[in-house]
């Protein structure tokens, strides 16, 4: 009578499928973490308030970094209030927080700007000083951009980060 060795591929499956339930639900936990989903969603706002920095110094065209009236998001436009492509993506330079699963329940709570936005000339230069606090449950970031130089840091990070602005 032989033994056999090794495993089915239903065996497999079984346990590739139960470690894909497990590997689901821990990410999930995670990202429901306030401290992380907040730190990653603002990180990614200040890495997009460079992005158009960048791009309207490259291409010399004025961009207009504007934040959506309901708080879900923002879009980076042209002079004539096309939406512009992400220099980093190729895709739509938008972003809204309610349909990106990762950012579900992450809203700009305030910006300290009455036109909502900020406003970067063909030299890459920011217009005006800006403040924009998001906000998750009770947890808080604050995202600050210093005018002329474009500056990003945000302020409430467990990293303190500061981008060098160039």
């Amino acid at each position: 009578m032989s033994r056999r060795q090794g495993l089915t591929i239903v065996e497999l499956l079984v346990v590739l499928t139960l470690f894909s339930f497990a590997a689901a639900g821990g990410i999930r936990s995670y990202f429901l973490q306030a401290d992380i989903t907040l730190e990653n969603a603002a990180t990614l706002l200040a890495h997009d308030l460079r992005a158009a920095q960048n791009r309207s110094a490259y291409l010399g065209q004025i961009s207009h970094f504007t934040f959506l009236e309901d708080g879900d998001g923002y879009v980076v436009m042209n002079e004539s209030g096309e939406t512009v492509r992400n220099p980093r993506t190729e895709h739509a330079f938008e972003r809204r927080y309610s349909s990106d699963g990762v950012f579900i329940g992450v809203y700009v709570s305030e910006v300290a700007q009455p036109t909502r936005s900020i406003a970067y000339d063909a030299r890459g230069r920011a217009t005006v000083e800006l403040s924009v606090t998001l906000a998750y449950g009770e947890a808080r970031r604050t995202v600050q951009v210093e005018q002329g130089t474009g500056r990003v840091s945000i302020v409430g990070s467990s990293n303190e980060w500061v981008d060098p602005g160039y």
